[in-house]
């Protein structure tokens, strides 16, 4: 291939990659990537936790529910696995359970969020709707007992 087919096609791929992102529109925004919180406000009241928000410019962002002496607490963590390390910090003590993919795990999981992250990124560059990957870390005060919240319950929040 000479250099001139080669600038051409490069040249031809910068072009379609500007397009798609300008096509787009800011669909890939952050209100798209990085879920809301409602579901998790939604079942720590359900489970009869008295809810309390957490200040804001704080990262991730725990929501904290209490109920007779047990506190949890849940957060939106990235699928990148960004937060592993802030996260295990504030588990000193406590229970750690992470939901990921409809499922609950002692240690957050990585291939498979982590490639639906991407592939739904991708998918909204090109003007598709992708719902944002949703990984919890909930922490629970060893005064909550086993089961504060059903298991089922708690994987639901990433399913």
């Amino acid at each position: 291939m000479s250099r001139l087919a080669l600038s051409l096609v490069l040249a031809l791929v910068g072009v379609v990659s500007l397009g798609l992102k300008v096509q787009a529109d800011g669909r890939a925004n952050d209100a798209l990537m990085y879920p809301g919180d409602d579901d998790i406000v939604a079942l720590l009241e359900n489970n009869h936790f008295a809810v309390q928000m957490a200040p804001p410019n704080t990262d991730p962002q725990w929501i904290t529910g209490t109920r007779d002496g047990c506190r949890i607490q849940i957060a939106n963590v990235s699928p990148q696995g960004w937060h592993r390390n802030i996260v295990s910090w504030a588990s000193k003590d406590r229970t750690l359970v992470y939901s990921a993919s409809g499922a609950l795990a002692a240690q957050q999981p990585l291939i498979g969020p982590l490639t639906q992250h991407y592939l739904n990124r991708l998918k909204r560059y090109a003007g598709l709707d992708a719902p944002a990957v949703r990984v919890r870390a909930v922490l629970m005060d060893q005064a909550c007992g086993s089961q504060p919240i059903p298991d089922a319950e708690l994987a639901a929040l990433s399913g």
